[in-house]
């Protein structure tokens, strides 16, 4: 009986100790999210964020209208000297066999702005069975990161592509 008193006089008193030191901790910030935050306010993101479709009903024929939306993701304005970059729309109905039908060419993207690129022909028809992809891109000149203006580079490459089809929408 005595070993049992001792054991519930350790437990109380461990227990005791232990919301003493439970309650004096303080929850660290969460910096990883300050940190994000931060990233996103200095960076400078242009991304291809969708290619839509629309078919537009005309007394003289249908019209496919094809709209890339390309938006700066980042907290900072992009600023660039004029043919430094510009937007692509090109039509691919296979590897060997596309072409560019649509370029926009631009010099500003403010954050969180958008442009659009839009490109507008005759619609398919329902028989035609493989429409071609199109596909949106930003292009900007090969040495854009040398040219000593922090204003126009680019934080994430990875996202100024798309690609899509007319049936998948």
């Amino acid at each position: 009986m005595k070993n049992l008193a001792i054991f519930a006089l350790v437990l109380f008193s461990n227990g005791y100790i232990f919301a003493q030191i439970s309650t004096g901790i303080k929850p660290l910030p969460n910096k990883a999210v300050e940190t994000q935050k931060a990233i996103y306010l200095n960076t400078i993101d242009p991304a291809v964020m969708d290619i839509s479709f629309k078919t537009i009903k005309r007394s003289t024929g249908d019209i496919l209208r094809v709209t890339g939306t390309i938006k700066n993701k980042g907290g900072k304005n992009y600023t660039s000297g004029a043919n430094q970059q510009n937007i692509q729309m090109w039509e691919n109905y296979s590897s060997a066999n596309r072409k560019m039908v649509k370029q926009l060419r631009f010099n500003q993207l403010n954050s969180n702005s958008e442009l659009q690129i839009i490109y507008e022909r005759p619609a398919f028809k329902n028989s035609k069975e493989f429409p071609p992809d199109y596909m949106v891109f930003i292009e900007y000149d090969p040495d854009i990161r040398m040219d000593s203006n922090t204003n126009n580079d680019d934080a994430v490459l990875s996202n100024n592509t798309m690609t899509k089809n007319p049936k998948s929408n």
